[in-house]
């Protein structure tokens, strides 16, 4: 002890300059020393701690457990008076021989450091999420949100989805994105690095879709390979399978996918081994799946199974706020895909863009961008580059539509005609609420190529 005192008495005027805290103990565990960082970085008062024993002071201390093996300890985290400090701790030996007089442990608070680390790791999920969400809504080869309230929780809940195991049920007419949110889910979640497969159970054959999903054994069936074939469930192990159109699945089959999602585990047809698989399943359907249960058609516990996240994606009609994002992103799209520079759209096809329902919603929304922008040979999208059906309203409508560039006589006279049959079906009729001959009406009907 005396030795150390002196070397210690040596030394001090240095120790006490240094920022970082200094403990020194004896072979016994007594401090012998703290310098005057110690009492900024713990808080604890250097006349209380000296002359006692480390442990009675911080009872996590790891500097004893040095003492007594003679080995070094470095980037110790321990609790101090309700802060955390990180030590490198060093046996003292007797000068010449391999005998532990003490111990002296260097540390710096490492509080302020973590407090800050979790700040910026809060800062970096909320930049991540915030990332994800811009990314979406300039459509980056995701889901496009845009403003649309119910959009925005179809997406946060995707996002949810995304970082969690459970069984997802998408909800939406044909042509809403159902499985663009499906690869979404799978893209951000913690199987993005193993397969997604996707099934249309609509698509394929009442008699084929029980081997597609489950796969069969050689011989099976006449026309079975000879060697077997794995399913699509198989395929999907260890990543997802989407199941779209589940509500088309035939009601025999959805006992054996109810025993696969309680199980986790398939049988080929024609198989006796059951085959034990890691799948998430996500399933998605255009119909009424819960009338289709009250009915009947769908089985109750299947649903239930399936519908642990439920996500119902809007109609393109319900989020109209969005169509020009939506407009702007697919021409975009299509612009680079055909090679030519995005066209500008005139006022009055962007009305009629707008006014429009989309009963295919963004599929049909993209098909008709597409066709436009071949059609268009100006860089300009007007009226006549856009399908004729968007504009069969009234005549009044047509002029409203058409303020920007005044309709020519014979476009006026057409739509005026085609309305006129809409409305009255009988041609006799129509060339009398018409004012003209009926062999005039024919004329004009052959003429600008009306169908009847």
């Amino acid at each position: 002890m005396k030795i150390l005192s002196e070397m210690i008495n040596s030394i001090e005027i240095i120790l006490n300059h240094v920022h970082e805290g200094i403990v020194i103990a004896d072979k016994d565990g007594k401090v012998l020393y703290v310098n005057e960082a110690n009492e900024r970085i713990t808080g604890l008062k250097n006349s209380k701690i000296l002359g006692k024993f480390v442990k009675d002071v911080v009872p996590d201390s790891s500097i004893p457990e040095v003492i007594n093996t003679g080995k070094e300890k470095l980037g110790v985290k321990t609790r101090v008076n309700n802060r955390y400090v990180i030590s490198n701790i060093v046996p003292i030996k007797n000068k010449g021989s391999s005998e532990v007089i003490g111990a002296i442990s260097v540390f710096l608070d490492v509080t302020e450091l973590e407090n800050l680390n979790a700040r910026l790791l809060k800062a970096e999920e909320k930049i991540n999420r915030l990332s994800l969400q811009l990314s979406s809504f300039i459509g980056n080869g995701e889901p496009i949100i845009g403003k649309n309230t119910k959009m925005q929780r179809a997406f946060s809940l995707a996002l949810k989805a995304a970082n969690i195991n459970s069984n997802v049920l998408i909800i939406g007419e044909s042509g809403t994105g159902k499985e663009v949110i499906a690869k979404f889910i799978h893209d951000k979640g913690l199987r993005k690095n193993k397969p997604f497969i996707a099934v249309n159970c609509g698509a394929i054959p009442e008699n084929l879709l029980e081997s597609e999903l489950f796969g069969y054994e050689a011989g099976a069936f006449t026309g079975a390979s000879s060697k077997g074939k794995p399913g699509l469930f198989e395929q999907a192990d260890g990543g997802t399978i989407f199941l779209d159109e589940i509500g088309d699945m035939p009601y025999p089959l959805q006992v054996k996918l109810l025993r696969v999602l309680q199980e986790k585990e398939i049988m080929r047809v024609g198989g006796t081994q059951r085959i034990r698989l890691d799948v998430r399943v996500i399933a998605a359907t255009n119909r009424d799946i819960e009338m289709m249960v009250k009915e009947k058609k769908f089985r109750e516990d299947l649903y239930y199974r399936l519908n642990v996240i439920k996500i119902d994606l809007p109609p393109l009609r319900e989020r109209k706020e969005d169509l020009p994002l939506y407009i702007s992103y697919f021409l975009n799209k299509l612009s680079m895909r055909l090679g030519r520079e995005k066209p500008k759209i005139a006022s009055a096809a962007m009305k009629l863009l707008l006014n429009y329902d989309y009963p295919g919603n963004i599929r049909e929304l993209e098909n008709i961008l597409e066709k436009s922008l071949i059609i268009d040979d100006d860089g300009l999208i007007t009226v006549e580059d856009l399908p004729e059906y968007l504009f069969k309203g009234s005549t009044y409508k047509y002029f409203d539509l058409m303020k920007d560039r005044w309709p020519k006589l014979y476009e006026v006279e057409k739509n005026l005609i085609e309305e006129s049959i809409k409305a009255f079906k009988n041609k006799t009729k129509v060339a009398e609420v018409l004012g003209i001959p009926r062999s005039t009406l024919y004329r004009k009907i052959k003429e600008y190529g009306i169908r009847c």
